[in-house]
């Protein structure tokens, strides 16, 4: 079984990308891109984003808040290894962060009703041909330090890249001692952009 194909067992056929309504038209234009990629483009220095209370315009986009960073602030100077929180905001801005199918679809039930809301589906065994050495894996959602990621041990080690293998993802904070079993995959994230021109590829229904 490929690399692509391992992945795609592992989060599904589809994985998804949650953002404002208002992005998608300039998403679809103009490609998928982390955060602090549109603030350099906007003139904005990308240390500003860190720790938004309030989605946040940013040239065309907006960016969603950080609120599972500030609310559990407390949490996050505890749970993070050798970073502020600060820090750690701004390394999830260095990413385009994805659900796995089975999550994604509950998340987009939940917000159907919403509006302001919309969701990007992503073919993941596509995907995975195409982005794989930028790919990572992470077992839960590593922005979220209140309820259950309050007590969730985190540092960059956290991100398991794709390349390394599903099993290997699985077993890593098992054999840190951090879990007595085998991790699923939780979220789903990219270090970089997808151009528009490979978005359209990718998109399913």
């Amino acid at each position: 079984m490929t690399l692509a194909a391992e992945f795609a067992r592992a989060v599904g056929p589809r994985i998804v990308h949650v953002t404002a309504a208002s992005n998608i038209n300039s998403i679809l234009r103009h490609g998928l891109l982390p955060a602090a990629t549109l603030a350099e483009r906007a003139q904005q220095d990308p240390e500003d984003l860190a720790l938004r209370s309030t989605r946040m315009q940013v040239g065309r986009a907006t960016l969603n808040h950080q609120l599972p960073i500030v609310h559990g602030l407390n949490a996050a100077h505890r749970m993070i290894e050798d970073m502020s929180p600060a820090a750690w905001a701004r390394q999830l801005d260095q990413r385009v962060f994805f659900w796995p199918a089975k999550k994604g679809a509950a998340f987009a039930a939940s917000i159907a009703r919403d509006r302001t809301i919309d969701t990007l589906w992503l073919d993941a065994q596509a995907f995975a041909d195409a982005f794989a050495p930028q790919i990572d894996l992470c077992a839960l959602n590593s922005g979220n330090f209140t309820q259950g990621g309050a007590h969730a041990l985190r540092g960059l080690w956290i991100y398991r890249p794709l390349t390394e293998g599903i099993d290997a993802f699985r077993h890593f904070r098992r054999r840190r001692g951090l879990k007595k079993s085998a991790d699923a995959v939780g979220e789903v994230s990219l270090r970089g952009s997808i151009p528009a021109d490979m978005l359209r590829h990718l998109l399913r229904t």
